[in-house]
């Protein structure tokens, strides 16, 4: 597998320095209906972190309402060839093929205070739904990463406001603590959602 490198070692002393801070962020839990949550909300998005098997890395979570209907969130989330227009740290985005909600797209995203490019070629497809909830999950085929998997959960609040629900695992093949990782995944999970707000609200 390639390997990606950290330019100088400044940078790396910087992050290690950085990994020490730890997270203290609050589990998101399915519990609570989609209007309890959103109500209890309002415009905060509550981030969080959750392990996965296989890895030290932890996923980056968040959550928060954004004052779309449903199908406008989803056509945003949909839109793969722009994920590099409003998608935080995406220098590319491009489909490669698509069927239908199911997508191949190559990607590069600059990550750790843009030090470091990584590149792949991802999958995403529309998932069965959860009750009123939609899915649209990401999963990496190859690339210069050991992991890069993301989930969009959307849940209709009313017939102007969504619920959603970001879930991102970026796992480097860098030789930096895992705790690196996983604060960056968090960071990347809020801005997220910051910046789908901001996509619905430039494309009207």
């Amino acid at each position: 597998m390639h390997r990606t490198h950290l330019t100088t070692l400044p940078t790396f002393i910087a992050l290690l320095g950085a990994s020490l801070l730890a997270l203290a962020t609050p589990a998101i839990t399915h519990a609570q209906s989609a209007a309890e949550l959103a109500s209890s909300l309002g415009q905060e998005i509550q981030t969080g972190q959750a392990s996965e098997s296989g890895t030290s890395v932890e996923w980056g979570t968040a959550v928060g309402v954004v004052n779309q209907p449903m199908e406008a969130v989803m056509g945003v989330v949909q839109d793969y060839a722009n994920y590099s227009q409003f998608m935080p740290h995406f220098r590319t985005s491009r489909v490669i093929a698509q069927r239908g909600t199911d997508a191949m797209i190559y990607l590069e995203v600059g990550i750790i205070r843009n030090t470091a490019t990584l590149w792949g070629q991802l999958r995403l497809r529309e998932r069965p739904a959860r009750g009123r909830s939609r899915v649209v999950e990401a999963r990496l085929v190859q690339g210069n990463m050991d992991e890069f998997r993301a989930r969009w959960e959307l849940t209709p609040v009313d017939a102007t406001h969504t619920l959603v629900r970001f879930q991102i695992l970026v796992a480097p093949d860098l030789p930096l603590p895992s705790s690196i990782f996983t604060h960056e995944n968090v960071k990347a999970a809020r801005k997220t959602l910051r910046a789908l707000r901001r996509r619905l609200v430039a494309i009207g």
